[in-house]
């Protein structure tokens, strides 16, 4: 018995040169094949980014990876969340029927609304969910100074 799955990618829309599906496919499949394959793009992880409560809050689903293969950082107003999958090579001798693992690495970074305090970011990595709360910076209260 011989199992068949397919699976259908939606690629970028920069592939599409004149906007419909058959010419896409022709440019795309025919003439470069390898032009998505392996691609960064297919490893970006869902995120939501979101102001609730005094913080904002920045969540990306990364199932697969393990806490030791993220990095986040906030630097010059964006926080980037970044990360490498790697998943074991073909086996020699074993035959595939359907493969879509994929391995590489990703990088998202995202522009801060406002100014964050870096000193109290909390990041939390639990069930393949990334959080990271961070706090907004507090300003600068105004003080009245009286002339004497």
């Amino acid at each position: 018995m011989t199992l068949a799955v397919s699976r259908t990618f939606r690629k970028p829309f920069w592939v599409t040169p004149f906007g419909t599906e058959g010419r896409r496919d022709f440019f795309s499949d025919r003439l470069w094949p390898e032009l998505l394959k392996g691609k960064d793009e297919d490893l970006a992880p869902n995120i939501d980014f979101i102001e609730k409560e005094g913080k904002y809050f920045l969540n990306a689903e990364l199932p697969g990876l393990k806490k030791d293969d993220i990095s986040i950082s906030i630097e010059d107003g964006y926080v980037t969340v970044s990360g490498k999958k790697e998943v074991n090579k073909e086996e020699e001798g074993t035959s595939y029927y359907l493969k879509e693992t994929r391995n590489g690495s990703f990088s998202r970074s995202f522009r801060l609304p406002g100014k964050v305090d870096k000193e109290n970011v909390d990041a939390t990595f639990k069930d393949g969910v990334l959080t990271v709360a961070m706090p907004l910076e507090k300003e600068a209260e105004t003080k009245k100074i009286e002339i004497n």
